[in-house]
């Protein structure tokens, strides 16, 4: 998968749990040459350490890759 654009939108903190809930939306292709579209996951990290955007980011790319990756034959991809 490639990510061409990425939008953080929705974002909201919990403070009794320290974390930081976000809707990203990816524009991405899976392969070189074919046009891109969207991906829109619902990620959460702790709101503490590092670049909060970068990690939201890293998190709903990786959820993404792995919901494809256990796809079963037959099912739509997830980022398709």
């Amino acid at each position: 998968m490639i990510v061409i654009e990425t939008n953080i939108s929705h974002v909201t903190r919990n403070r009794d749990f320290g974390m930081v809930e976000a809707r990203v939306t990816l524009f991405a292709k899976t392969k070189a040459g074919q046009p891109p579209h969207s991906v829109i996951v619902t990620t959460h990290v702790p709101a503490r350490g590092g670049n909060l955007r970068a990690r939201l980011i890293a998190d709903a790319i990786g959820l993404t890759r792995h919901l494809n990756a256990h796809a079963t034959p037959g099912q739509r991809s997830i980022a398709a």
